[in-house]
């Protein structure tokens, strides 16, 4: 949601800007005499700019300064972005860690209410304008047909148009003569321009940009110019006698307040000016006239310019060397410096004397370190548009909004000789520039340095994992003189660890028949718990697993996610279905990290240990189903306390 409203921000900006260079070329050519018509395409020009978020590319040389280049990136990429997401696909079984909090409110932002506010404006202006057509359209309901093919009664009090498809001309019966001809050569000359069309269309641009000023702005100008031109046409040829006793007519059909949007009305709007354009009115000569249409045609092309600003040269490296110094080519900032080790290998538990280290993502000004109380990485703290690099290579498995991380981007990098995969994920974007799915090299950009989600200040939030194992990023990533030092019982305590979370929880099923073959579980959360006994006679088909809030909740097997979401019983919980009719089920969790439909991995976290819903304090509640039908576990070693 972030970014399809600053994309439409941005939108509003471009039309704004274009609305004020049309308004001050509109000054200087009115004083020119330029005839009214064509400052009319001037401003459907930029109607045109407001709504569409393409245009005519203006490529511009890309700024030196990296914050600067950083910036002009950022907005040319939120000019890519569609208005309107796409509808996301499944993502890929590589895509499993993806984070989707739930339940569904815990994912409004700031951005979701902004984008509220701003329908409930579009939605109020358009049904003022509907009702205000029809009231109008009711008391003109009487009106005859006159031969002229005007529409005339008691209840038509001043001359104007109403209609959109098929116009009507509406004239008051006491208007006769030499000005019932020129008002209705007025009104004529609008139908004949589209006019009816053109007004309404205008105003429904308005009103999608109506928290926006220069929006208003540009419709009251159209408007004027759309007036002036039909008078230019209907007093063009007469004498100055004429002219005034039409004038007299405008400000004798003079209307006070504001026209419905679907009407033209005759007297409506800046009377005083359309009175003075007319009397100093004259027609231009050919050259003069031809001046006029170039500059009109130039300023209408460049409302539909969009700069473009030229992307940073690709690096050249050779595919089995790293890139140095001497031949590093040009970026727009200075990228980390890259360990040559890390690129090749991921880090080596087995020998933390010699291990390599990942890239450090960020030129960063300093590190604030915490891990608890929900923090679980380090804080690279840098300019807001700072370029965040990618540790190692690997797959971007997550690149999305989240309520907590905001922009993030989570990468796999594959699995070392244990067996054990190797994650990295960076939080707090300013916006990302990699997708889902995508393939990424150590040291490519993949985002920039902000402050979205519940941060406190410019940041890049980074955390590793190995094998599910949260770690210490300064021991394994290249920090500089802020890399902390990994001793070998430091590195065995985490291979032992993962290594646990990955093969000695796995326990065999007492009846792997009766569970449709699946034989194999893990422990839903981190030993050595507390379990309450399993009693579905009595109301509780299920086990307790007493632990701390915030504790990790893991899948007992792999399968797919049939339900996330919240119950006022079950708090927040989650449905695995492990194929062959068995289910099981993890609830009262404080927050959720996968969301229905979503692929997921033995162990892999599905949640946090909380208190929610009918619950007498911080525990998880588990269940498993077989055909539907509460399956006991309490024999199998998974269970056993």
């Amino acid at each position: 949601m972030r970014q399809t409203v600053l994309a439409f921000l941005l939108l509003s900006a471009r039309g704004g800007i274009a609305a004020l260079a049309v308004w001050a070329v509109c000054k200087l050519l009115r004083r020119a005499h330029a005839p009214s018509r064509l400052l009319c395409w001037l401003w459907l020009a930029v109607g045109l700019r407001f709504v569409l978020p393409w245009g005519i590319p203006l490529h511009l040389p890309r700024p030196q300064s990296a914050p600067v280049a950083a910036a002009a990136d950022t907005v040319q990429k939120l000019g890519e972005l569609p208005l309107v997401p796409p509808i996301a696909s499944a993502a890929p079984a590589a895509a499993a860690a993806a984070v989707f909090p739930l339940p569904w409110y815990a994912r409004l932002t700031p951005w979701h209410a902004a984008a509220a506010v701003w329908a409930v404006g579009v939605v109020a202006l358009a049904v003022y304008s509907v009702v205000g057509y029809i009231r109008l359209k009711r008391r003109v309901a009487l009106a005859c047909k006159t031969p002229d093919g005007c529409y005339s009664g008691a209840c038509v009090a001043v001359p104007f148009t109403l209609g959109v498809v098929r116009p009507r001309i509406y004239m008051p019966d006491h208007v006769q003569g030499t000005a019932r001809q020129a008002v209705l050569l007025h009104e004529q000359t609008h139908i004949r321009r589209h006019d009816t069309l053109t007004k309404p269309l205008f105003y429904a641009v308005a009103c999608l940009h109506w928290f926006n000023p220069l929006a208003w702005l540009a419709f009251r100008e159209l408007s004027h110019d759309m007036e002036a031109a039909c008078d230019e046409a209907a007093v063009r040829g007469r004498s100055l006698p004429e002219r005034s006793a039409y004038c007299a007519s405008l400000l004798q059909f003079a209307t006070q307040g504001r026209a419905v949007p679907g009407s033209l009305s005759f007297g409506a709007g800046g009377v005083k000016a359309r009175i003075v354009h007319l009397l100093h009115y004259r027609r231009l000569g050919a050259g003069a006239l031809a001046l006029c249409v170039a500059v009109v045609g130039l300023c209408a092309t460049a409302c539909m310019v969009r700069p473009q600003v030229d992307a940073a040269p690709e690096p050249q490296t050779e595919a089995a060397e790293i890139q140095t110094p001497e031949t590093a080519a040009p970026a727009s900032s200075p990228a980390p410096a890259v360990n040559a080790a890390s690129t090749a290998v991921l880090p080596n538990l087995h020998d933390a004397a010699n291990s390599p280290r990942f890239l450090c993502p960020v030129q960063y000004e300093s590190v604030i370190r915490f891990m608890g109380n929900g923090h679980r990485g380090d804080d690279l703290r840098a300019d807001a548009g700072t370029e965040i690099h990618a540790a190692a290579d690997g797959v971007v498995v997550a690149a999305q909004e989240h309520y907590s991380w905001g922009n993030f981007v989570e990468i796999d990098h594959g699995t070392d000789a244990d067996g054990l995969r190797w994650a990295t994920l960076y939080a707090h974007m300013q916006s990302y520039t990699v997708q889902e799915g995508q393939t990424v090299h150590a040291g490519d950009v993949i985002g920039y340095v902000g402050s979205t989600g519940n941060a406190t200040g410019n940041a890049c939030h980074f955390e590793m994992y190995v094998g599910g194992v949260l770690l210490q990023p300064r021991y394994f990533t290249d920090y500089g003189a802020d890399s902390g030092e990994l001793t070998q019982e430091m590195a065995d305590e985490i291979l032992a660890e993962a290594v646990r979370r990955a093969t000695s929880d796995q326990v065999t099923a007492a009846d792997g028949a009766a569970l449709s073959g699946v034989d194999l579980f893990t422990l839903p959360v981190a030993p050595p718990p507390q379990v309450s006994g399993y009693d579905p006679e009595n109301g509780h088909p299920g086990i307790d697993f007493a632990a701390e809030e915030g504790a990790e909740v893991y899948a007992v097997a792999g399968g797919i996610v049939t339900a996330a979401d919240y119950d006022v019983e079950k708090g927040n919980y989650v449905v695995l279905d492990h194929g062959g009719g068995l289910e099981t089920e993890y609830q009262h969790m404080k927050s959720l990290l996968v969301s229905a439909g979503q692929s997921v991995v033995q162990g892999q976290v599905l949640g946090y240990v909380g208190s929610t819903g009918n619950s007498t304090g911080p525990h998880l509640h588990f269940e498993a189903r077989q055909d539907g039908a509460p399956a006991d576990l309490t024999g199998t070693a998974l269970l056993a306390e």
